[in-house]
């Protein structure tokens, strides 16, 4: 079961309707780290979803050196994953009349009137990583970063093969109504029924990508579920070392753990792999995902025709593939 995936904007327009994603055709770039367009003498505004998270940090050095290497200016301001700072910033960054901003959205919706705004100040804006509606969508230049739909349905897919068909799962999400979270659990949830799989799920919590809130989540349904929990699925990895935490801590049989799928293809979801705690991850390049967005929006403000679209690959890790591939970070 190894896949690498890549998908045009056209595929994932589909897959994310019902996860308030993206629509509009688009194509990946081959080497999202290049920055093809001219960058010297641009400012940009780019506020990230944080600054110190095990994902964010790594995505917001690349797309920081690929500024540095362009020549372009970058004003970075951090939410720390609040969505009424987000807001606020956005305004902020309009206020200074940017060549460009780049937007991590942490939630669908609730950035439109700032999106509003800066389409009135002819500010073109690239929203990275996570998905906004459609609404959302048809103010911005273009969306870059990972399919998160897809990503639920590959997981989904993985889960359905660890358990052969059948079993019960726990599904521990990330931030409740983040775009992220919305399309990789609905992904998953979407894909066990469009597949007849017989996988019930017992229950979804959320533990806003962090992995002590997983942790003490984790405690719960383990308390509550115990030999029940046939998988898990994690939204991402950290999530899913917090799971892995808690069966240690409640004192199970660590060859016993249930199958556990996560997200994001870190080092410690690698050697979870090879220690058999964990059955698959899919990786996703926070590198990849800075650059691509720096690229693309250095392209806008110079007035180029950017797609609405562009992906970044992911790659289903399992024990049969762990030792060919590379982590993400």
């Amino acid at each position: 079961m190894i896949k690498k995936v890549l998908f045009s904007g056209t595929a994932l327009a589909a897959a994310l309707l019902l996860a308030s994603c993206s629509t509009g055709g688009g194509t990946a770039a081959d080497d999202s780290g290049s920055t093809e367009a001219g960058g010297a003498g641009k400012e940009i505004c780019y506020i990230t979803a944080a600054e110190s998270h095990a994902y964010a940090t790594p995505a917001n050095k690349a797309f920081q050196e690929a500024a540095d290497a362009a020549g372009a200016k970058v004003t970075m301001l951090s939410q720390d994953f609040d969505v009424q700072t987000g807001t606020e910033q956005l305004t902020t960054c309009i206020g200074r009349n940017p060549d460009g901003i780049v937007l991590w959205p942490l939630d669908p919706q609730a950035y439109i009137p700032g999106l509003i705004q800066a389409q009135a100040a002819q500010i073109p804006v690239v929203l990275i990583n996570t998905p906004m509606d459609d609404e959302a969508l048809k103010l911005v230049a273009s969306f870059t970063g990972p399919d998160v739909y897809e990503e639920g349905k590959l997981s989904a897919e993985a889960m359905t093969e660890a358990l052969g068909g059948s079993g019960k799962v726990v599904i521990i999400a990330g931030q409740a109504g983040n775009g992220t979270t919305i399309g990789r659990t609905d992904g998953f949830t979407d894909e066990l029924k469009a597949a007849g799989a017989d996988i019930e799920v017992l229950q979804t919590v959320n533990a806003d990508f962090d992995q002590q809130k997983a942790l003490v989540a984790s405690r719960d349904l383990i308390t509550r579920f115990g030999d029940d929990i046939g998988g898990v699925y994690a939204n991402d990895d950290t999530m899913a070392r917090g799971f892995i935490d808690a069966w240690a801590e409640a004192g199970k049989d660590p060859k016993a753990i249930p199958p556990i799928i996560g997200i994001n293809g870190q080092k410690d979801a690698f050697e979870s792999i090879k220690a058999g705690q964990f059955y698959a991850t899919i990786v996703q390049s926070p590198v990849e995902d800075g650059k691509l967005a720096l690229d693309t929006i250095l392209k806008a403000a110079a007035g180029e025709k950017v797609e609405s679209r562009l992906p970044i690959p992911l790659t289903v890790v399992t024990a049969e593939n762990v030792d060919s591939e590379e982590p993400a970070f």
